[in-house]
């Protein structure tokens, strides 16, 4: 089953230690992540907007300075959606990519203490495998359980591209058997998570980034990744080749910022 991500086998987060956090929600029910990348916009995934329409888009409401959801926490805000632009080159058939999409508020945060934006990483920007880096959100803490009300946080080590790449070879055989074979949609995605499985993000973690320590230092944390999709949630797939397609596994599929850096530096361009 391939689901968007959630945060599973981590820990409560502590109070304003994810600022840069947004929620997503259609109904006053939580349905993805975010990033604030300025005090109008907002950084999230595309598949979170399978609709753009007026409609659609009338009933989703941006929450920021968010920590427990049964509360109004000390700074938080509650935007409507002005605009949403969804990557020309999205394309939803796994293995997802260009899977990324920008949130124009309808008013400007009041940034704060616990309401902060995320840096983006340089171009060059080299995070080494291994990386120990952070997913945050409200989303499942296992595969067929509840949201959690209380925002939750997960450490994943990056995985190395190569290995990145096998492993979604793997998991292609069980999930891109639909039609036609098309030519295969440029690698626009880094992997996070252990081979054991255990530790990943989960649906309603969908669009929250991957923040990672910056190469250049300084304690400064920056976006590497929006969260895209996973095959299950939390499952091993160090030997998906010796198991049946239901039962494989991946690690964390994130969208690689890096890559779309030109295209985000664009639209926020554009929309000044």
């Amino acid at each position: 089953m391939v689901q968007s991500l959630r945060v599973v086998g981590g820990t409560e987060a502590t109070y304003g230690s994810h600022p840069w956090l947004v929620s997503l929600r259609l109904k006053s029910s939580h349905f993805c992540g975010g990033a604030i990348l300025t005090d109008r916009w907002i950084m999230t995934a595309a598949h979170c907007f399978a609709s753009v329409s007026k409609e659609f888009l009338s009933g989703v409401r941006v929450a920021v300075g968010e920590f427990d959801r049964r509360v109004d926490d000390a700074e938080e805000q509650v935007f409507r959606v002005k605009t949403v632009s969804v990557h020309e080159k999205y394309h939803h058939a796994l293995p997802m990519s260009h899977d990324i999409a920008l949130v124009e508020l309808d008013q400007h945060i009041q940034l704060g203490v616990h309401v902060q934006p995320i840096c983006l990483p340089l171009p060059d920007e080299k995070i080494l495998p291994q990386t120990s880096c952070i997913v945050g959100g409200w989303g499942r803490i296992k595969e067929r359980g509840r949201q959690p009300l209380v925002l939750r946080e997960v450490r994943l080590d990056l995985v190395d591209p190569a290995k990145c790449k096998y492993v979604l070879q793997t998991v292609k055989s069980s999930v891109l058997n639909q039609g036609p074979v098309r030519p295969q949609p440029a690698m626009t995605v880094l992997c996070a998570g252990p081979e054991r499985g255990g530790k990943d993000a989960c649906q309603g973690d969908s669009g929250g980034p991957l923040v990672c320590p910056a190469e250049s230092g300084g304690g400064h944390w920056v976006a590497l990744g929006v969260t895209s999709w996973g095959k299950g949630c939390g499952r091993s797939w160090g030997n998906n080749s010796s198991r049946p397609p239901s039962r494989r596994g991946s690690p964390g599929i994130f969208t690689d910022v890096r890559l779309l850096l030109p295209w985000i530096k664009r639209k926020l361009r554009e929309g000044k």
